[in-house]
């Protein structure tokens, strides 16, 4: 199912950086694996971590999701299910605002997610061929969240989560929202 080299005993793998496993793996209902792996940017590079995904295929490779892979795909699912998509969006504002940092190494490896089984049933039905489960996209926004929160005053991330919500309800342009996710551009 997964790249051997890259999947061993339940865990994703990396040889670039640190070599070795993820501090978590997560894996979404389409079989696509999310790790959590050692980052070295923030206020606490301790604390950081870098989101990487590996699809189920046995030649597939972790590659890290850059922002406008959700984005593009949370608009793709806004096609068929816009008041859903825009629901979620909502959910996850919510919960970057009270979601809180990691304090710990061992807190961060200990990690569940919150938000997969609410988000699983509330938005099961939406589902779109091409694109990422819902439930890959819940683990994705949870961790994106918790990982903004390790730097104080960073905020692209929920502004790319409040534009991409704009973007749907025809109140931003699509060209700003790629901008911001694409170049780090605000405008």
């Amino acid at each position: 199912m997964y790249n051997p080299k890259y999947f061993k005993n339940g865990d994703m793998w990396q040889y670039r950086g640190p070599k070795g496993p993820a501090i978590h793996t997560f894996t979404a209902a389409d079989g696509t694996a999310i790790g959590m792996f050692q980052g070295k940017k923030g206020a606490r590079p301790d604390l950081d971590f870098r989101v990487k995904i590996l699809q189920p295929k046995p030649d597939a490779r972790p590659f890290l999701l850059p922002h406008n892979e959700w984005v593009v795909d949370l608009l793709l699912k806004a096609q068929h299910h816009k008041e859903a998509v825009v629901c979620l969006l909502d959910y996850y504002l919510e919960f970057y605002e009270s979601c809180k940092p990691f304090a710990t190494q061992e807190e961060r490896k200990l990690y569940q997610p919150r938000t997969l089984k609410e988000i699983e049933t509330k938005f099961a039905n939406v589902s779109t061929p091409g694109t990422m489960s819902i439930g890959g996209i819940a683990i994705i926004l949870e961790l994106f969240c918790l990982c903004e929160k390790q730097t104080p005053d960073a905020h692209q991330f929920k502004l790319a989560l409040q534009w991409t919500k704009e973007c749907i309800l025809g109140q931003r342009d699509f060209k700003n929202v790629l901008n911001l996710v694409i170049r780090h551009r605000e405008y």
